[in-house]
């Protein structure tokens, strides 16, 4: 990424494969987002991601800033996102708010992870169908603006899992 300065900053990225879901989809599919197979239930990607930080000790939320902030833990089950949303602690709440104010936007990385100390953002993004947009852009320099380190902004470009590894985890 390059910045008005001239400088540039490099975030991590990962590119890990999910098994699709390959089951009935659910009432509710977020205007058709892909399924992910989550140990015999379909998930979105932000979801499968978090799962799997929480099974190694982080705990975390999706932020979907789609019609407002709401943070997730499970399926959305309709566009309210009311019956899921869930409150996150105060400092977590607080950085958001601020990154926000200094970039001037209320796009965030979708999954906000934290263990202890640490701080894992991470924007999900399939390959070959997504890219990052400006307000995601804008919320980067203002997460770097409030002192969070670049490792902790990782980019995560997923993609299906070949048919002969989908259900392995």
């Amino acid at each position: 990424m390059i910045f008005e300065s001239g400088a540039t900053i490099s975030l991590p990225r990962c590119r890990p494969t999910f098994p699709a879901w390959a089951g009935n989809p659910p009432d509710f599919d977020f205007g058709k987002k892909p399924l992910i197979d989550l140990n015999g239930h379909p998930v979105f990607a932000e979801l499968y991601i978090l799962d799997l930080l929480q099974t190694v000790g982080w705990d975390g939320v999706w932020v979907e800033t789609y019609g407002g902030t709401h943070y997730l833990r499970t399926m959305p089950k309709a566009w309210s996102l009311g019956s899921e949303h869930i409150a996150i602690p105060a400092d977590k709440e607080a950085l958001l708010k601020k990154i926000w104010t200094t970039a001037k936007t209320t796009a965030c990385f979708d999954v906000l992870a934290w263990r202890g100390d640490q701080l894992l953002f991470c924007e999900v993004k399939r390959t070959g169908k997504d890219k990052l947009t400006d307000a995601q852009v804008r919320f980067i320099k203002g997460a770097l603006a409030c002192g969070i380190p670049p490792a902790s902004l990782l980019i995560v470009e997923w993609s299906f899992a070949p048919e002969n590894t989908r259900g392995a985890r």
